[in-house]
């Protein structure tokens, strides 16, 4: 009997579903085993045995199962295994056997075919991993990246624990994902930021070029009657990023701590103005930065402004116009949302 069936049986077993015939299986396989399993104790262990995406599940079933009374060694030696197959103990059997999110879409961690390869940084500066299809990798120190030395035939796929960020070859009919504790994260082509710390259990994207889509399979188990994960995640653009509260399991979007420039260098516009309307400097901004910036054109149709902000960043514009206008501003949904009353 393969490892899955093991998987299938054991998590019966703890919902106290096994016919008479299973637990006969689970008795001859225990009767062939001759090591006992040692249980994880903390949760320190815990995340070493398994991927995080599965903690949660394994925490509820093993902790809030009732299971029926059998002979005390074979119960302990069952419920030992049981948990380290749904902990993690036998990682090799979720390193190995696709599984699917409650949505029914496939969120394989591992095809059975593709060998995977672990790179840790362990220094103290950036490391680059250049992947089998030119897409490269820089890894934060103490960060980990897992992935194939050849990818999949449908889809490219890592693992990634810690800081790292992403420059991704273009292919539209193999798609890049990055799975990062809780969080998903696809991708065409593109370059961006993923912030996934072990000891951190909140997720950050952060997208640098391109778009990328980011989702959460448990957020699809909440959201019932969604048949596609991606419809409930959120899109990125340049300058855009988002954080994944595990506490609050939400996603919330913003702009990233320090906008960079989008445009083409050819394309760039002035930021000196000479008495122009408040509509021309926020195109400007908008154009610069790939944001949107929304505001009441109508209550700001009078106002003209003349300054020079070519050296400034994209918050001290902000922070100049505002002044100037003896108006506000605020970051929604990684848009620039500015208030005031006229001029």
């Amino acid at each position: 009997m393969d490892g899955a069936t093991y998987q299938e049986l054991l998590a019966k077993y703890l919902k106290g579903d096994c016919t008479d015939e299973e637990r006969a299986l689970l008795d001859q396989w225990y009767e062939s085993l001759d090591t006992e399993v040692a249980l994880p104790t903390t949760d320190e262990e815990k995340s070493q045995m398994l991927a995080r995406n599965w903690q949660t599940l394994a925490d509820q079933t093993v902790h809030t199962v009732p299971v029926r009374r059998i002979g005390f060694r074979r119960y302990a030696y069952w419920a030992a295994a049981a948990a380290v197959v749904l902990i993690g103990g036998l990682s090799w059997l979720f390193m190995t056997r696709p599984t699917t999110d409650l949505s029914g879409e496939e969120v394989s961690i591992v095809d059975k075919t593709v060998l995977f390869t672990e790179r840790v940084n362990r220094s103290k500066t950036l490391e680059r991993v250049i992947l089998s299809d030119n897409s490269v990798i820089t890894l934060n120190p103490g960060s980990k990246i897992r992935y194939p030395t050849t990818f999949a035939a449908q889809k490219r796929e890592v693992i990634l624990e810690g800081e790292a960020f992403f420059e991704i070859q273009k292919n539209p009919h193999k798609p890049f994902l990055v799975y990062s504790q809780d969080l998903i994260t696809k991708v065409l082509g593109t370059s961006f930021w993923i912030k996934a710390n072990p000891t951190e259990r909140n997720v950050t994207v952060s997208v640098r070029t391109g778009r990328v889509s980011v989702y959460s399979p448990k957020l699809v188990a909440q959201s019932k009657g969604k048949s596609d994960p991606e419809t409930i995640g959120v899109v990125l653009t340049p300058n855009q990023q988002v954080t994944y509260l595990n506490q609050e399991q939400r996603l919330v979007k913003t702009l990233v701590e320090k906008p960079l420039v989008v445009s083409k260098e050819a394309e760039m516009p002035s930021f000196t103005f000479q008495n122009a309307p408040v509509s021309t400097i926020l195109a400007a901004i908008e154009k610069a930065y790939g944001v949107d910036v929304v505001y009441d054109e109508e209550v700001m149709a009078n106002c003209h402004i003349t300054t020079s902000l070519d050296q400034e960043s994209l918050y001290d514009k902000l922070t100049i116009i505002c002044k100037l206008l003896g108006a506000t501003y605020k970051i929604i949904d990684a848009q620039i949302v500015i208030t005031g009353s006229g001029c």
